[in-house]
């Protein structure tokens, strides 16, 4: 039986970091993995407005969970509101102030006085964070106090007082942090209108003057005292949890994460804005995004997702990728690849590449049986992109290849693509981003040792992208099973093995194909596109709408479904399947009483309330009378309750899984039943089998969400008002919010 020959692999990021790099780039694909692709630059050219203006004060912006956008502006001493979803072709949205001094009755906006009579108008508002319970917070500079401002209720909650001035806020939807203008030992965290909680600032900083959350930490913005005379050298981000690795932003005034390792910074108005992927022990450049007639004075994270901007001629302006300029070659070196035995003879090259018209990939392959001294091998640069690159326990790091022996092979050879896809056996080749398996010969003599010399070659428009190398070893052996004098001289041999090894490679992946197709009756480790035809062998027809989980889980209980066909735990676990929720199926001849509870009933024999703490089995409420069942007509209560089931799904059914879920029901319940469907999204079913906690969730869900005019049915999909707060307790003020009794 043929099996799998051994290959040593490079496809992690670590991997690809400990490397050597010439002229080429390493991007992030998932948590652990890299893609090396060729350098980029960017032709960066200002606007007409230049970008060397002078500093402004910041003038902050936050959306609302409604989508409506908030400006700072502190000149003025407002806060701008723009109805940023109700964009279209015709309208422009225009500003209406909040807390002015005299407040627009047109829009129902009011005055901040309204709230406080102590408060007065805003004077310098700079910076605003908004949190996922609707509540505005406002750093006003002069008064040296953070505002909490209700969007839901149109009130002021109150103020928070510091003894410094609130410079920058950021908020993670739960909470908001502050940065105080001139201070380097603490910072603040707030939770609605909660007493502050101090935070100290790690040792080290300059001057922090912006900063920003993820999940991954804060970050902030440090210029340094010298900033004003030589701000290229003095301005870095700073990630608070390890100020060791910081890295230099010249000019940075804003940042921004619009992923949880996404970073970002915004530097003087007009210039490009820079992005950074943050990753465990390094932080790379990503190509920047373009923000002309960008202010300088803040960024703002759209509800799709999109980095906005303020523009003093535009309004609000959305940023767009810059178009980059692509190196046209560049070369990766591997390090040590070992084959555990030495005069091994190396089989094929395989890579998972991109490789757009006009680019191609290369290799050159270095052998040896010894380890090559340190002072004479070639160095492990990092990429053109990584800033700060530190890798952990660079002393496991495999030797990088002899320059003498680079320098002597000197013909590179050519890759093709495998019309087979991966040589692994049933193994999925996703194919989202165009990445294809590429193939080559080994033309080295034996060696223990492989080194592998990468040379990427594109244009300036485009570039070829890798994601994994692998090496095969050892080659095949079917010169031993021809005569001898085939294989005498080694030049003769040697080009045998190579025209050999053409049909061999592809006998050798049938063969091993066949030997593990044992793996295609797993339903976990079977390729997707095969799962239709595993179905087929249990007679289960596989619905192409189900989720990829969802269908091996199917096939995997197959026969466990097939046994309970047709009963209530098996038709739970066909839905919990497809669903991947747990829901509950009530069958309506087991509701206490003969039925549900009917609002404005009559019938004694349907009613099944109870009140208080009794234990009562139907009968209605008020009467005393016994009601036997002999004097029930059994019939009608069979046609109203028998061979009748509700299922109860906790989740906001979209149009494509209540048919599948209808799919599912109608075909394999029994014959003879009736079944009755209910999401969360359809409500509660006053006099149709109300029961709280069963058939009914109290409290917010996605099935319906806020009124906006133009775009709305009322009563249908949406809900006009907001149910009044109830009491949080560091966030109420009993006799404002709030009362007892």
């Amino acid at each position: 039986m043929a099996t799998l020959s051994p290959f040593a692999m490079i496809h992690t990021l670590d991997q690809w970091r400990r490397v050597g790099h010439d002229n080429t780039a390493l991007a992030q694909d998932g948590p652990h993995h890299g893609i090396v692709q060729l350098a980029w630059t960017l032709d960066e050219r200002l606007d007409s407005d230049g970008a060397g203006e002078a500093e402004e004060l910041p003038a902050g912006m936050a959306f609302d969970p409604w989508c409506r956008l908030y400006r700072a502006v502190p000149e003025r001493g407002q806060v701008e509101k723009l109805l940023w979803a109700a964009k279209t072709a015709n309208y422009r949205p225009e500003p209406v102030a909040l807390f002015a001094p005299r407040a627009s009755t047109d829009f129902g906006d009011f005055d901040a006085s309204n709230g406080d009579s102590q408060l007065g108008p805003l004077q310098t508002p700079t910076a605003l964070a908004v949190d996922r319970q609707g509540r505005l917070f406002i750093a006003e500079r002069a008064s040296q106090t953070v505002l909490v401002y209700d969007l839901v209720e149109n009130t002021l909650l109150g103020r928070i007082r510091f003894e410094r001035e609130p410079l920058a806020l950021s908020s993670d939807g739960e909470q908001v942090w502050v940065l105080f203008a001139d201070e380097t030992e603490f910072y603040a965290r707030l939770r609605g209108r909660a007493e502050p909680v101090y935070l100290p600032l790690p040792e080290g900083l300059r001057q922090p003057i912006a900063l920003a959350v993820t999940g991954n930490g804060i970050y902030v913005i440090d210029r340094g005292n010298d900033a004003a005379t030589d701000p290229a050298d003095s301005t870095r981000i700073v990630p608070l949890d390890s100020i060791e690795d910081a890295f230099s932003v010249p000019y940075a005034r804003a940042l921004l994460f619009v992923q949880p390792d996404v970073l970002v910074v915004a530097r003087r108005a007009s210039e490009d804005l820079l992005r950074f992927q943050i990753q465990a022990g390094a932080h790379s450049e990503l190509p920047h995004l373009k923000a002309r007639h960008y202010d300088g004075r803040g960024l703002v994270l759209t509800p799709d997702g999109h980095v906005a901007y303020w523009s003093t001629s535009s309004g609000l302006l959305r940023a767009t990728l810059a178009r980059v300029r692509y190196e046209t070659s560049g070369s990766v070196v591997s390090y040590q690849l070992d084959s555990g035995e030495f005069q091994t003879q190396w089989g094929r090259l395989f890579i998972d590449a991109c490789l757009p018209r006009g680019t191609m990939v290369s290799a050159r392959c270095v052998v040896s049986d010894e380890l090559p001294e340190t002072a004479s091998s070639l160095p492990r640069t990092p990429p053109a992109n990584a800033i700060g690159l530190t890798i952990v326990r660079p002393d496991l790091s495999p030797p990088m290849p002899p320059q003498n022996l680079v320098d002597q092979v000197t013909t590179g050879q050519a890759f093709y693509r495998r019309g087979h896809g991966n040589e692994l056996p049933w193994q999925d080749c996703p194919d989202e981003q165009h990445f294809q398996t590429y193939e080559a010969p080994i033309i080295a003599p034996p060696g223990r040792y492989l080194w592998v010399v990468l040379e990427l070659t594109g244009s300036a428009r485009s570039t070829p992208k890798i994601r994994s190398l692998r090496a095969e070893y050892p080659s095949h052996n079917l010169l031993r099973r021809l005569p001898q004098v085939y294989s005498r001289e080694l030049p003769v041999a040697d080009f045998l093995r190579r025209y050999l090894a053409i049909s061999e490679g592809n006998l050798r992946d049938i063969d091993v194909r066949a030997s593990l197709r044992h793996v295609l009756l797993d339903p976990y480790a079977t390729p997707a596109v095969l799962l239709p035809w595993l179905g087929n062998f249990l007679g289960l027809t596989v619905d192409s709408r189900w989720p990829e989980r969802a269908k091996r889980e199917l096939l995997a209980n197959a026969t466990w479904l097939f046994r309970y066909r047709g009963t209530v735990m098996g038709l739970k676990r066909f839905l919990e399947i497809y669903l991947d929720s747990q829901v509950t199926l009530i069958e309506h001849f087991k509701v206490r009483g003969l039925g549900g509870a009917l609002l404005g009933s009559e019938d004694a024999l349907t009613s099944n309330s109870v009140l208080g703490a009794g234990f009562r089995i139907g009968g209605q409420l008020g009467t005393e009378e016994t009601i036997s069942i002999n004097e029930v007509d059994i019939d009608t209560a069979i046609r109203s309750h028998a061979h009748k089931f509700s299922v109860i799904v906790p989740l906001s059914l979209s149009a494509e899984q209540r048919a599948v879920v209808e799919h599912i029901l109608q075909v394999h319940r029994p014959a003879h039943t009736v079944f009755d469907l209910c999401s969360v999204d359809a409500g509660m079913r006053v006099g149709l089998g109300l029961h709280t906690g069963l058939t009914t969730i109290v409290g917010s869900t996605s099935g319906f969400g806020r009124l906006q005019v133009g775009a709305s049915v009322l009563g249908h999909s949406d809900t006009l008002g907001y149910a009044r707060p109830g009491t949080s307790v560091g966030s109420s003020r009993l006799g404002g919010d709030s009362r007892v009794g």
